[in-house]
């Protein structure tokens, strides 16, 4: 069976080592370009220093960004597509193909079971198709390791471009799309239709479930005087919520916030309020903290975990609902 499936999909197989083969390449020559350029204009040092700490003068680091953050955005847009195409062009096909033409009955006839015929063709589809997809997640990742805080990553790993390619996230992705594909082909026994209904499907339940996972890791509560400065929002962390209480320790509706905070700023007569007088006024308006509930960049990881769980899950109920129509097909 093995080696029937493989015949069956080496197309796809034989496009999937090109793409890693060219990607690779790419990537590699890429690379090695910007660190060229980061020698150059002698930008090694701000590779590890936050950006307000570049020595560079100003001009030198914008126009390093400018030239390379297109390429850098290419990467990264790859790696968050891969998933969708495979989907679509390998995922989709698998079983709609047989069921349209139907040659899945010469399959079901022979002594091999339907159930080990399915997972022969899901393995020889799948399994190259994730060796493609961390190959090529690993180059990006060494590629963006280079630029380091002069790249994208000086936003931090829960941007929407980082958080998508790190960790475990591109391979569930993957997966997902993967058997989505497989599922929509059987019931549909249209290629067309499970690569258009898949592609579709795939990036609804991306975007729906883009924010759910923020709610199942415990965020950290924090709460600080108007006089001190949070910089939660400049070392990478995410943000679930933020705002005023007032001396009870009851959250400020967000239009009084911004009342009071005018007022403060100029309380009579339009007079600019000096910068002690404004944070004295704050207290005594009924602004007593500012508290922000966020996920520190440090455990990303337990987001990434938490996604993958959630995508995971989804798989198995596809790869379930496949083998269930495949097993009354006739």
């Amino acid at each position: 069976m093995i080696w029937v499936s493989w015949r069956r999909q080496r197309p796809q197989l034989l496009t999937l080592l090109g793409m890693l083969v060219i990607g690779a390449g790419a990537i590699i020559l890429l690379r090695s370009n910007m660190v060229g350029a980061i020698d150059s204009a002698q930008l090694a040092p701000c590779v590890t220093l936050p950006l307000q700490e570049c020595p560079a003068a100003g001009e030198v680091v914008k126009a390093f960004a400018t030239a390379w953050s297109a390429p850098l955005d290419m990467g990264r847009a790859a790696i968050l597509g891969l998933p969708a195409l495979i989907g679509v062009f390998i995922g989709a096909p698998l079983f709609a193909r047989e069921l349209e033409q139907g040659t899945h009955v010469l399959a079901f006839t022979q002594s091999v079971s339907r159930t080990r015929w399915m997972f022969s063709k899901l393995v020889v589809a799948l399994a190259p198709a994730l060796i493609v997809l961390i190959a090529l997640q690993y180059l990006v990742s060494w590629w963006l390791s280079a630029a380091g805080t002069l790249g994208p990553r000086m936003n931090g790993s829960f941007t929407a471009l980082n958080f998508g390619i790190e960790h475990l996230s591109p391979v569930a992705y993957t997966v997902f799309a993967f058997t989505l594909g497989t599922f929509l082909g059987v019931v549909s026994r249209r290629t067309l239709v499970a690569m258009t209904a898949g592609l579709g499907a795939f990036v609804v339940v991306r975007l729906t479930l883009s924010g759910l996972v923020d709610g199942l890791v415990p965020a950290q509560h924090l709460e600080v005087t108007p006089d001190t400065t949070l910089n939660v929002h400049e070392n990478g962390s995410l943000v679930i919520d933020e705002g005023w209480l007032d001396a009870a320790g009851r959250p400020v509706a967000g239009d009084r916030v911004s009342a009071l905070i005018q007022a403060c700023k100029a309380p009579q007569g339009g007079t600019p309020n000096s910068q002690e007088g404004y944070l004295a006024c704050l207290p005594q308006s009924g602004l007593s903290t500012r508290y922000v509930d966020f996920i520190p960049q440090s455990q990303a990881w337990q987001v990434h975990l938490a996604d993958a769980s959630i995508y995971g899950g989804l798989a198995v109920l596809l790869l379930v609902g496949t083998a269930w129509f495949l097993r009354r097909q006739s």
